[in-house]
């Protein structure tokens, strides 16, 4: 295959502020944020905007979650289109090396112990986890794994399904197999960690062998030799949303009628936490049914709709502590600073979004980058923590700025 390639581009960033009033604050308004404790950052840290797309023939083999992961307060690894992995300094943007030459468009894996480990596809459907030496980027070794399931890194190693969807497999930092489990007959069980614990969801099969959405059979293995324990049942179309002190939290969906009837956003109306110990399930009920997608941060569900709406429910009890309009569409997942009790958004064009956890008022925003890539409109929006540096993509772009001068130019 033919390969055109450009190096992975620096630049200043530009964050100009944003003049449109949503919230009556001023500083909102302004782009800036109010008086409050400096920020800490990598060493040497400056606004930076980097280009995370080389030139290559085709379509990426592998459509996954993009963005960057963060590792040890300094760098960064990322996928992008054109390589599978680059490792970025996080104080500068610069690309420390890249790994890869088919186009992938997937998220590493994580990164853990020096060894960053992510995703290889090949054209014909086969896929392997790949652990490299993140000082390095030398490869350490590759496993097989399913085509279709994820690799997750549990405090043992990674939790992957087998090719043929038989077995769960864990592998240690060396490549070795630490231990399988069978996967119940006639289901398909995708790899969950849980606080950091291995776990197994399992939905039956359709005569086809494609997965249904439930009843799911919930697993978990033991990290050390992988014994496997059946902990409960969970309705259909279930969604998993994390660990809430140490145990398994779901959300519960309502019916399909009211699925379609809300138009096709799906309704929750109440979480199920489930005991690991004892498979002891707990429903919490919802006062109202909540839409979005949700993201589990330290105690708290906040689901994010498509129009902006921000919704926050406390994990203990279901009580739903605020909602806000924020009127930016396509936001990500939240990310939350404890230090400065702000979550942090980013848009699909790189627009910044920093709502007070406490109430969701809008603490301030960011103007939009300027031409973040062809890959924006396609490509979900992340943003990350590298220390107080926040750290956004969206589309081709990886960008960075401080949370106590979000909109600052950098030096020209």
């Amino acid at each position: 295959m033919a390969l055109a390639v450009t190096g992975l581009t620096v630049a200043a960033a530009v964050f100009a502020p944003d003049m449109t009033k949503s919230s009556g604050d001023a500083s909102a308004a302004s782009g800036t944020a109010p008086s409050q404790k400096p920020a800490s950052l990598p060493e040497g840290w400056k606004p930076w905007r980097t280009d995370l797309r080389v030139e290559t023939e085709g379509p990426p083999l592998v459509y996954q979650q993009s963005g960057c992961v963060p590792d040890n307060g300094r760098t960064l690894y990322c996928g992008g289109n054109g390589f599978t992995i680059a490792k970025v300094d996080a104080a500068t943007g610069r690309v420390l090396w890249r790994w890869g030459t088919r186009p992938q468009a997937a998220r590493p894996i994580g990164v853990r112990d020096g060894i960053a480990y992510a995703y290889k596809a090949s054209e014909d459907g086969h896929r392997w986890v790949v652990a490299l030496n993140a000082a390095t980027k030398r490869q350490r070794w590759e496993q097989r794994i399913n085509g279709s399931a994820p690799a997750q890194l549990f405090r043992g190693g990674v939790l992957t399904l087998s090719p043929d969807g038989n077995q769960l497999v864990a592998y240690g930092t060396s490549g070795e197999r630490l231990w399988q489990s069978p996967a119940p007959q006639g289901t398909y069980c995708e790899p969950t960690v849980l606080g950091g614990e291995p776990y197994g969801l399992c939905s039956p099969v359709t005569s086809n062998g494609l997965a249904t959405e439930g009843p799911y059979e919930l697993l978990r293995f033991d990290a050390s030799d992988g014994k496997q324990h059946e902990l409960t049942t969970l309705p259909k179309k279930t969604l998993t949303i994390g660990a809430a002190t140490g145990k398994p939290l779901f959300l519960i969906p309502q019916t399909a009628k009211e699925v379609y009837d809300s138009g096709y956003e799906r309704p929750y109306t109440s979480m199920l936490r489930v005991d690991p110990s004892t498979g002891e399930a707990k429903r919490i009920p919802l006062r109202r049914p909540v839409l979005g997608e949700p993201s589990l941060l330290h105690g708290v569900v906040y689901f994010v709709r498509a129009n902006g709406t921000v919704t926050a429910v406390s994990a203990d009890s279901g009580r739903e502590l605020w909602q806000r309009s924020t009127e930016t569409e396509s936001l990500s997942a939240p990310v939350l600073s404890r230090r400065y009790g702000q979550l942090y958004f980013s848009n699909r064009f790189g627009r910044l979004l920093a709502l007070n956890v406490d109430d969701g008022t809008e603490a301030w925003r960011t103007a939009a980058l300027d031409n973040p890539g062809t890959a924006a409109q396609d490509t979900e929006p992340r943003v990350v923590l590298v220390q107080d540096a926040i750290v956004g993509t969206a589309g081709d772009t990886a960008f960075s700025v401080r949370p106590d001068r979000p909109s600052a130019r950098p030096p020209s």
